[in-house]
């Protein structure tokens, strides 16, 4: 079945719809972060970030592993978050060459108006769309999502950056 909209044309393809609908959601929620003061963002910080908070004692070189990139793509993307105050380095207590990388207050207040802004992007969703809408949205994300535990933050990172040059969205 084919949906039909109101102006009784047919529904785009779904894969386009989504990736549309995704970027549309960052946008919004980008542009609620920018008026929270965080408007230096770049990929992946978000996801790098994350990791810092979530594992105590985190490592250049297992930031690397997690994101599937070098040690010295790892190390770039570290050094730059710690040039603009997200994370801090300290020389590991059992190697001296490896560092441990810690998450500074700005990185923690970044992800708490991270947090806030997709919350007041998902309530205005809910608001426009209704529950019912919403929970078939969900329904259908979580049809189409991996299965629980079966990925990692770099297997997210590398199919964004191998997909984006693939991405066809002018057949809407």
């Amino acid at each position: 079945m084919v949906a039909q909209f109101s102006d009784g044309s047919a529904a785009p393809a779904l894969g386009p719809q989504l990736v549309r609908s995704w970027i549309g959601y960052r946008r919004r929620v980008e542009q609620k972060l920018a008026s929270a003061g965080f408007t230096d963002r770049r990929l992946p910080d978000g996801m790098i970030l994350r990791l810092c908070v979530a594992n105590e004692g985190l490592t250049v070189s297992r930031i690397g592993r997690e994101m599937q990139i070098s040690r010295q793509g790892a190390s770039k993307v570290v050094a730059d978050l710690c040039e603009r105050g997200f994370l801090s380095l300290e020389k590991s207590p059992g190697d001296g060459r490896e560092k441990i990388v810690r998450p500074t207050s700005d990185a923690i207040a970044f992800l708490q108006a991270f947090h806030k802004a997709r919350r007041e992007v998902d309530e205005e969703i809910g608001e426009h769309l209704g529950g019912e809408a919403v929970q078939a949205l969900a329904a259908l994300t979580e049809l189409l999502a991996e299965p629980a535990g079966e990925w990692r933050a770099g297997d997210i990172w590398r199919e964004v950056r191998a997909r984006s040059s693939l991405l066809d969205l002018g057949d809407q």
